[in-house]
């Protein structure tokens, strides 16, 4: 599942803040990943897209971090 973010830097303030035990890595400079301690993996890229990977359609975390990307969005 891929979504736009209008503002990357403020989703990655968002996830900082609320998730704080999640673990952040750059592995090319286009690309941040974050990882969840409930397993889901979340890239960001500075294109604005946004892509989940492992089981979001049914992960708390991910409806979260979506429905944040729709605040910002707006």
């Amino acid at each position: 599942m891929a979504i736009r973010c209008n503002n990357t830097e403020m989703l990655m303030d968002f996830v900082k803040t609320k998730y704080p035990d999640a673990e952040t890595e750059n592995p090319t400079a286009l690309q941040t990943k974050i990882t969840f301690k409930c397993g889901l993996v979340m890239n960001v890229f500075n294109t604005g897209t946004v892509n989940f990977q492992g089981n979001s359609f049914k992960n708390h975390t991910a409806s979260d971090i979506v429905s944040a990307i729709d605040a910002i969005n707006r």
